[in-house]
């Protein structure tokens, strides 16, 4: 059964992430710590500032002269729930609370208004090191609570 959520997991993430490369997917699935390689990856592919066959680094290079990252970092580094929340507000259109909009989406309140909206758990530590699986969890909580993307009405059937 456990087998069987991951897939349908991984299935789904590849279909919101567009046509990210599986592989990209499935490696960062498996991370035990997600960096902000694969973090820019699947922000700035769905962003089209990259391509999907984009590397790390690429992808980290976009976000930086972009301004979403604001001094250079290596890409294998690993990036914190804080940085990865603020990454993935940049995808949707977000309406905060009173400071989230005061302060146009600072990290430190995305990552609060991501917890008053049940995309990260309150428990979370916005500075700690977080799995791939968790921050792909996090990216389809994103997906469910800020697109308009309905999975009821994707047909899991063969036809």
């Amino acid at each position: 059964m456990k087998k069987m959520m991951v897939i349908l997991f991984a299935l789904f993430l590849s279909f919101s992430a567009y046509a990210q490369s599986a592989d990209v997917i499935t490696d960062i699935l498996e991370t035990e710590k997600v960096t902000f390689g694969q973090a820019s990856y699947i922000t700035a592919v769905q962003l089209n500032l990259v391509g999907e066959k984009a590397s790390f680094e690429e992808s980290v290079n976009a976000l930086y002269e972009k301004g979403f990252i604001q001094k250079r970092v290596e890409s294998d580094s690993p990036i914190s729930a804080l940085e990865l929340a603020f990454f993935y507000s940049k995808l949707w259109n977000i309406k905060g609370g009173l400071m989230f909009r005061l302060t146009k989406g600072s990290p430190r309140y995305v990552y609060k208004q991501f917890q008053a909206d049940g995309v990260i758990s309150l428990d979370l530590d916005p500075s700690s090191n977080i799995s791939g699986a968790k921050a792909l969890s996090i990216y389809t909580a994103c997906v469910n609570k800020y697109s308009d993307f309905d999975v009821s009405s994707v047909s899991m059937g063969a036809e």
